[in-house]
């Protein structure tokens, strides 16, 4: 019973994988969010020759950790499936809980006990609230800016951060999160239109001191000439890139273990691991680029968030729109793991609700508590 609970938090399996397509539009939704708008900032802070070691050297850790997880994720797997087919039908129907989707809570459980369970409950939690305190700083700011560019208003974000508490409880009630879907593909189309846009924004910059007859030789020239004279190295600000490259990578190692999971065919789980990481390195080498695009474009006056350096105008105010609408649209499914944990947990806590009417105690019992959590 106590592997069953343990395995029953698992927060993204249900609806995210299946096919290795889902599984990479899962694994870009979980990795990409408002990290990458700090990224040209974090160049300036540290410079080239501190900001790329540190983000190689942060991808090939994250990399070596999520290839250990899921050679424990298998071994563990293979383990279950295996005492699986060697039992009759009966004992399969008896022992059916050991068929269970292995989360990071039941891994630990399995591991390490009841101790190793609540230490990655804990952990797993702490993160993922970290991740969206950040919105919660984020999309404030952003809308504040939006409404004073396009309508004149000066809106205390105090106003809009009760506008966005006011949004995602509601949403927090949603204990399948397949019906997030439709939300979480919109987050990626708006996404997708805020990073082009900052590109374009940034390409422009760069050849704005041509002229407009500036032919492809200058620009390419330009863009030369702005990348040598970027600095290598801020000593009074590297150390600061450290954060912003470990943010980078956001709440996606939680959705890890449940995305192998929820790839279905034998032949795509087997053929996941690899996809997993031909993904982080592409986002990776986008991070790059994007970060030392804008860099050269803004110089060393581009501002924490990306999206209040574009120059004033409707685009570019559209752009902190689309972003701020996106990460209200994520902020459910990174919550998501800490909410289900810390419902389960308070769950057992609270008086027993029953076989007949525990469902819809249980339900509200979640209700109440991830209100309260938001």
């Amino acid at each position: 019973e106590k592997q069953a609970a343990a395995a029953a938090v698992d927060p993204h399996a249900t609806g995210l994988g299946g096919t290795l397509s889902s599984a990479t539009l899962g694994i870009i939704k979980g990795m990409v969010g408002p990290a990458i708008l700090y990224l040209p900032h974090g160049f300036a802070s540290a410079g080239y020759l501190v900001a790329i070691p540190v983000m190689m050297l942060t991808t090939a850790l994250f990399l070596w950790s999520s290839k250990c997880l899921l050679e424990s994720w298998k071994v563990e797997s293979d383990r279950v499936n295996g005492d699986g087919r060697r039992r009759s039908n009966s004992d399969r129907k008896k022992h059916r809980r050991k068929r269970i989707v292995l989360s990071y809570p039941e891994l630990a459980y399995r591991a390490f006990g009841s101790s190793g369970e609540r230490l990655v409950q804990v952990g797993i939690s702490l993160m993922q609230s970290g991740v969206c305190l950040t919105y919660l700083i984020f999309v404030p700011q952003n809308l504040r800016s939006s409404a004073a560019l396009l309508l004149g208003w000066d809106i205390s974000t105090n106003w809009t951060l009760a506008l966005m508490v006011t949004v995602q409880v509601p949403l927090s009630w949603i204990r399948d999160i397949r019906r997030l879907t439709v939300t979480n593909l919109l987050a990626n189309a708006l996404i997708l239109y805020g990073l082009v846009t900052c590109l374009v924004f940034a390409m422009d910059e760069v050849g704005a001191k041509d002229g407009d007859d500036a032919t492809s030789e200058p620009f390419l020239r330009e863009v030369a000439i702005r990348a040598r004279s970027l600095p290598a190295f801020n000593p009074s600000g590297w150390f600061l890139f450290l954060g912003t490259s470990v943010l980078l990578f956001e709440g996606s190692i939680t959705l890890l273990v449940p995305l192998q999971e929820a790839v279905h065919a034998s032949a795509d789980r087997e053929r996941f691991p690899c996809l997993y990481s031909r993904v982080i390195l592409g986002i990776v080498a986008f991070y790059a680029f994007f970060g030392i695009s804008c860099w050269m474009a803004f110089g060393d006056e581009v501002r924490t968030v990306m999206t209040t350096s574009l120059p004033l105008g409707r685009l570019a105010t559209s752009v902190q729109l689309a972003y701020s609408l996106a990460v209200v649209f994520t902020f459910p499914l990174q919550n998501f793991p800490s909410l289900e944990i810390v419902c389960v947990m308070v769950e057992r806590m609270l008086p027993s609700t029953g076989k007949v009417d525990g469902g819809s105690s249980n339900s509200a019992y979640r209700s109440i508590t991830s209100t309260l959590l938001i």
